[in-house]
């Protein structure tokens, strides 16, 4: 146990080197800026540019679903398979005889999948609250147009 906590300075380290230091966290803190300025805009305009806020809550939505769907996943598994010598054994078990000899490559790729799994639950609840939140309505006094009834 006491190895798992001298490791974590070293974790962190690796870390920091692996998103390219300075550039990396400046990607990073760029991406939630135009998050926040997106998601602001379109909370901002909805009531009056209806489409434009749509299209700034969608450029947020893609932004979001690019981290957590893609770039967070995959830099675990880039991170996990570069800094081996580091996490296996010390912060990760490297097996866990019988019941699985290749248990780092097993817990590498389940971070992964839970990650994936808590987003895509996380965006069904999102959109859910967003609907209800914010559903369209007729104004006050505002009559539903005629139906047209289809093909005729």
């Amino acid at each position: 146990m006491g190895e798992f906590f001298r490791a974590i300075p070293e974790v962190f380290a690796a870390l920091w080197r692996f998103m390219d230091t300075w550039r990396g966290l400046g990607v990073t803190v760029g991406s939630l800026v135009l998050i926040v300025v997106f998601t602001g805009g379109a909370v901002r305009l909805r009531t009056s540019y209806g489409w434009v806020s749509a299209i700034l809550g969608a450029m947020a939505a893609t932004l979001v679903a690019w981290w957590v769907f893609g770039i967070i996943p995959s830099a675990w598994i880039y991170f996990a398979d570069a800094e081996r010598d580091l996490l296996g054994g010390r912060v990760i078990p490297n097996a866990l005889d019988p019941v699985a000899a290749n248990f780092y490559q097993v817990f590498r790729d389940s971070v992964a999948m839970a990650e994936i799994t808590v987003a895509m639950g996380a965006s069904i609840v999102a959109a859910l609250w967003i609907q209800k939140r914010y559903s369209r309505s007729l104004a006050d006094g505002e009559e539903k147009g005629p139906a047209t009834g289809g093909y005729k």
